[in-house]
C-alpha cells in the first residue's frame, strides 16, 4: 500500500513538472519565432550607404594614367598668305600761283614783248617757289605753240625767238635757273627740228 502511495506521487509530481515546463518552453519558443520574424523582415533592415558601397566596389587597382597629348606635336593649321594691299600714294595737291600773271605771260613770251619782260621778273625772283620758277622756265617748249608735241612751221619763228631770250639771260643766270633754262633750250632746239621734218618724237 504504502508502496502504491509513493509510486502515484512520484508519477503526480513528474506530470506537474511537464506542465509547468510547457507554459515556458511556448513562451520561448514563441519569442525565439517573434524575433526571427524581426529580422527576416526587410523593413527594418538597414539601407546600405552608397559611400560604403562606392568604397567596397572601388577597384583597388589604380587606372592607367591617360596619355597627354603634346601641343607642339599636334599639326598646326595651315595659314593662308595674306596679299598686301598695294599702297598707292595720293598726290598732294598743288600749292596755288604766287604769280599766277606769270604763268599767263609765258605763254607770249618771245612775241610780245611786255608779256617777255614780265616773265623775265617772274625767274629772276627768289621770293618765289622754286617749283614755280622751274615751271616758268621749262615750260617755254610747251605754252603758246599749235601744237607741243608735234608743232608745224608757224611755230618756227616763235621756237627761234625763245632760243634767242634763253643766250642772252644765261649769264645773268645763277645755278638753279641755268639748270632749269639748258633743259628749256634743248627741247625748244628739237622742236625746231620738228617743224623742219627732223627731230625725236617728243612724249
Amino acid at each position: 500500500m504504502i508502496f502504491l502511495l509513493a509510486a502515484v506521487a512520484v508519477v503526480g509530481v513528474v506530470i506537474a513538472s511537464r506542465v509547468s515546463s510547457k507554459p515556458a518552453a511556448s513562451h520561448q519558443a514563441e519569442q525565439t519565432a517573434g524575433e526571427g520574424v524581426v529580422a527576416s523582415d526587410p523593413t527594418t533592415q538597414r539601407a546600405p550607404s552608397p559611400i560604403a558601397d562606392a568604397t567596397v566596389s572601388a577597384p583597388t587597382q589604380s587606372l592607367p594614367e591617360q596619355k597627354r597629348s603634346n601641343p607642339t606635336s599636334e599639326p598646326k593649321p595651315k595659314v593662308e598668305p595674306q596679299v598686301a594691299l598695294e599702297l598707292v600714294p595720293t598726290q598732294k595737291p598743288k600749292e596755288p600761283l604766287r604769280d599766277p600773271v606769270a604763268r599767263e605771260a609765258l605763254a607770249r613770251v618771245g612775241a610780245d614783248p611786255a608779256a617777255e619782260a614780265y616773265w623775265l621778273g617772274a625767274i629772276f625772283d627768289a621770293s618765289l617757289p622754286e617749283n614755280e620758277r622751274e615751271d616758268l622756265m621749262e615750260d617755254l617748249n610747251e605754252d603758246g605753240l599749235s601744237d607741243r608735241k608735234n608743232p608745224g612751221p608757224q611755230d618756227l619763228p616763235l621756237i627761234m625767238n625763245r632760243l634767242v631770250l634763253i643766250e642772252e639771260i644765261l649769264p645773268f643766270a645763277d645755278d638753279f635757273m641755268v639748270t632749269h633754262l639748258g633743259e628749256a633750250y634743248k627741247d625748244l632746239v628739237n622742236l625746231a627740228n620738228i617743224t623742219q621734218g627732223g627731230g625725236a618724237p617728243v612724249r
